[in-house]
């Protein structure tokens, strides 16, 4: 089945747009803290550019002309920019509670008002869904809020640093590194809300399994003198049938987010290095050529790696676990 005829998108759809909704007004509201967030990750944003561009000074300025005090000098600069890096890293935790923080403290208050609104209510008692919010699905929002965080943050300033320094090299450089680039990540996003349907999918058939397993274990009594042991085998291989359907169709997504992980992080260096002789002949130096490799394999590779695994991962259950707190009680 293609992803575009997928028919759980509509509905993943409709929960990405449920939580979307519910987190422009929170990120609104702390524009301060991302700045202040922001302003800690410049420092990265320089250790990035300074990684590549030091590397190709070194060479084209410093060894390859005859001047390896210059050299030496370039490599210097390269690795004492890896100390405000440090330094930012402390800051950036510092900054990451003003907007982790809030995210659980408010859905642990809308998960009590739910709790007391039933408690209250006609039912008079409290679901175990607002237990499990309170207790459980808020820690992990707030770990998966974390981690996206700053998983995001890193990407956008390493491959600013990356991007400015491939420009500065060679603006030819791009023709090269980006296209492949381009072309993994929309493979990437196209496959994000049919991998978190099936997310969902998989999440609902194991606590349907699971409920019915509790069901189960208390009434082993009745379903033997009532004669219903081939009923109850039937339902419970139906409900593991269910989810064995859905774990394997995430399985399968899974499989094509791997593809896009390896035409990200494994295409440009190899363009790269075909395209050498034309970049060559068009300007671009031997240094030049070394430090793009820098930028691909040290900065960009591992950032567009770790964006995408964490995506399609925590951000894919972080999503599902939001949606469960904007749903009505």
């Amino acid at each position: 089945m293609k992803p575009g005829r997928d028919p759980a998108r509509p509905a993943r759809d409709t929960a990405l747009r449920r939580v979307s909704r519910e987190a422009r007004p929170f990120l609104r509201a702390r524009t301060g803290a991302i700045l202040r967030l922001s302003g800690w990750s410049l420092l990265e944003f320089a250790q990035t550019f300074l990684s590549g561009y030091g590397v190709a000074r070194a060479l084209d300025d410093g060894f390859l002309a005859g001047r390896p005090a210059t050299g030496l000098l370039w490599l210097a600069v390269a690795a004492v920019a890896v100390l405000p890096s440090v330094l930012a890293a402390r800051g950036v935790f510092g900054r990451l509670a003003d907007l982790v923080e809030p995210l659980r403290d408010g859905l642990v208050r809308r998960a009590v008002a739910r709790a007391l609104s039933g408690a209250l209510g006609r039912s008079g008692h409290v679901s175990t869904r607002s237990l499990s919010q309170v207790t459980h699905q808020s820690e992990i929002a707030r770990d998966g809020w974390a981690g996206l965080v700053l998983t995001l943050r890193s990407f956008v300033f390493t491959a600013a640093g990356a991007v400015t320094g491939l420009l500065a090299l060679s603006p030819a450089l791009l023709l090269i590194v980006l296209p492949p680039l381009v072309l993994g990540a929309a493979l990437f996003l196209g496959t994000l809300p049919p991998m978190a349907a099936r997310q969902r999918a998989y999440l609902a058939a194991d606590e349907a399994y699971a409920a019915h397993a509790g069901e189960l274990a208390a009434s082993v009594r009745d379903i033997a003198a009532a004669g219903t042991a081939e009923r109850t085998v039937a339902e419970s291989r139906a409900l593991a049938d269910a989810q064995l359907a859905a774990s394997r169709s995430l399985a399968r997504w899974s499989a094509v987010r791997v593809v896009a992980l390896a035409v990200c992080g494994r295409f440009p260096p190899l363009l790269l290095l075909l395209g050498a002789p034309w970049l060559l002949r068009n300007g671009l130096t031997p240094g030049g050529l070394v430090g793009a490799l820098t930028y691909l394999t040290q900065a960009l590779a591992p950032a567009v790696q770790a964006l995408m695994t964490m995506l399609g991962t925590a951000g894919g259950r972080l999503v599902v676990v939001l949606d469960r707190f904007t749903d009505a009680p």
